[in-house]
């Protein structure tokens, strides 16, 4: 299959996730190729003149009040959305507000940050930085995930451990679809795969250990959206409160087979036992 030839000649082992965390690496363009560890790192600020809006969980700074108002009803809707899909409701952030930044467009954006063209948004230690456009709200969710992720797991030097890659990236993507929705259910953001990735799934092994280098195309990527359907599923079918206990149980090192059972016992076994039942859905 072509699709799947393109999305592991781009595979590595261990490969960095969408979120930039390069410990004491380099920053911009050249950051995609490090290995995800959570730092505190920051880009340019906003001009002057811009405002800032702090509200329970997060510090808005974007252009013009009423833009920032808008932005950080939607970070606290996307915020409560994370915490109800992971149960994580009395998990709270270690290092104060969560701050976002929102450039006022895509050229202030790469001046500032040094991303590459087709990056609409990167996190750093407890910030993301974005900008003004379509793509705000979706990436907004996206990042905002990865971010609570890498806090709630809080990897031994900040490295992911990279087994667990599928499910902070699926969580993630499926934070987007909602926030691109609107409120109202979830958009389907791999139109082009699904199909693909419905009749030939990618082997639960080689989404454990082979994943995308970067988002750059994650949405006609097979393996985002097979990630993105493996936890839809889990949340959906195996319920909330298991899916906080299967983080919980990765959280403490248990393996990938032990967390599955841990968290859904007398539904799935383990990981092998997902993957069927996930598989056997896709065609219901």
């Amino acid at each position: 299959m072509k699709i799947r030839a393109a999305l592991f000649a781009a595979a590595a082992l261990a490969a960095g996730a969408c979120v930039p965390y390069p410990q004491g690496g380099p920053t911009g363009a050249d950051q995609s190729a490090a290995g995800p560890a959570v730092i505190q790192a920051s880009f340019a600020p906003l001009d002057a003149g811009a405002s800032q809006i702090d509200s329970l969980h997060f510090s808005v700074h974007a252009y013009g009040d009423q833009a920032a108002n808008q932005i950080s009803q939607a970070a606290e809707t996307d915020y409560n959305n994370i915490m109800m899909d992971t149960n994580l409701y009395s998990f709270m952030p270690q290092s104060g507000l969560y701050q976002i930044y929102v450039y006022a467009d895509q050229a202030e954006y790469l001046k500032k940050t040094g991303q590459p063209e087709w990056s609409g948004g990167v996190a750093y230690g407890n910030a993301i930085y974005t900008y003004m456009g379509p793509q705000l709200y979706p990436i907004l969710a996206h990042e905002m995930t990865h971010v609570v992720f890498y806090e709630y797991m809080r990897y031994p030097g900040g490295d992911i451990d990279p087994q667990h890659r599928w499910v902070n990236e699926g969580l993630a993507v499926y934070e987007e679809e909602k926030a691109a929705s609107g409120g109202q259910g979830l958009v389907d953001i791999f139109p082009s795969v699904r199909p693909a990735m419905i009749q030939n799934p990618i082997p639960m092994d080689q989404m454990i250990n082979l994943a995308p280098a970067t988002e750059q195309a994650h949405t006609v990527s097979v393996w985002y959206c097979e990630a993105e359907s493996l936890v839809q599923f889990m949340i959906e079918h195996g319920g909330r409160m298991g899916f906080s206990q299967f983080l919980a149980a990765l959280k403490k090192g248990e393996t990938l087979d032990q967390s599955v059972a841990s968290g859904f016992p007398g539904t799935w076994s383990g990981l092998a036992s997902l993957y069927a039942a996930w598989k056997t859905s896709l065609l219901q």
